[in-house]
């Protein structure tokens, strides 16, 4: 996620997080390097012969009650990510103000989830949020809701609380629950999800080839019913032809063709951490790169 990540971490804080914690399944490149040099602190690192998300979920719950019982604070609201989502509050406002105006009694929040597809070049810069380039989008929304009424893919607000028991995420941080009687609420209006799983063509295309590429790679997830990376995969033609009858939606769970991206409203409302100086430059500067 080396391409991804620096943003990723920014996003975060300027989103009102204060600190960044990352678990890394044993990188190779440069991932952890530059998400610890845009403020994080790499709080695990575990070795797996292939991708599990059952031993991820399990340290990432890990890090969080450590540091949640170290803090010393009776209530810490923790914001769960992979490394291409970028939440954000309700109409543009930060994920902090947006926490700022909720009822104690919702100990979790979920998100309405966009997808989002490139339109032209650059497909994106490594270190600027992906909205810049990548305005197109779609809601995502399964054609089964597992995990709540509301359209919310994921929930990844969630609170721990010192004197209560402990919130665990699921799988994916879809949802989670206290393992108690009591049921976890939600407010109808949660956050919105940036996820930005296309970016530079060359660089995803060379990802999603360590991904998918060989049969037996994404055999472990594929045998658990997992088979979205390769459903994604198998659309790279299409969504980067931007034939987008021929993309793989993801909705179900036999193959469902088709997506109609649209552009995201006042992309402006989104929190930056840099200055449209810094994003113009950047743009002049990867003109100057493209090949003639």
């Amino acid at each position: 996620e080396e391409d991804i990540v620096e943003a990723t971490v920014r996003n975060a804080f300027a989103q009102g997080a204060e600190e960044v914690h990352i678990v890394d399944n044993a990188s190779t490149d440069a991932t952890v390097d530059r998400a610890v040099a845009a403020g994080a602190v790499l709080a695990e690192t575990f070795d797996t012969a292939v991708y599990d998300e059952r031993v991820r979920i399990l340290l990432m719950n890990s890090v969080v009650a450590r540091r949640s019982y170290a803090c010393g604070a009776d209530h810490v609201w923790w914001l769960w990510l992979d490394a291409d989502e970028f939440p954000e509050g309700h109409g543009g406002t930060t994920v902090a103000d947006y926490l700022g105006t909720l009822d104690r009694r919702f100990p979790v929040v979920g998100s309405t989830y966009y997808n989002h597809f490139p339109s032209g070049a650059p497909q994106y810069i490594s270190g600027f949020h992906p909205l810049d380039f990548q305005p197109l989008c779609e809601r995502y929304v399964p054609l089964r809701q597992r995990f709540c009424d509301l359209p919310h893919w994921k929930h990844p607000l969630q609170r721990f609380d010192r004197r209560g028991p402990f919130l665990l995420a699921i799988d994916g941080f879809h949802t989670a629950t206290l393992r108690s009687p009591d049921p976890v609420i939600e407010p109808d209006i949660g956050l919105n999800t940036h996820h930005v799983q296309y970016r530079d063509e060359a660089v995803t295309r060379a990802r999603m080839d360590l991904l998918c590429g060989s049969l037996s790679r994404n055999g472990f997830n594929d045998a658990l019913g997992h088979r979205t990376i390769q459903r994604r995969y198998d659309s790279l033609e299409a969504v980067y032809a931007r034939r987008w009858d021929d993309v793989n939606n993801q909705r179900g769970e036999e193959p469902m063709l088709g997506v109609q991206p649209e552009p995201w409203p006042n992309p402006s409302r989104t929190h930056r951490w840099y200055s449209d100086e810094d994003l113009a430059a950047a743009r002049a500067a990867w003109e100057g790169r493209k090949p003639s």
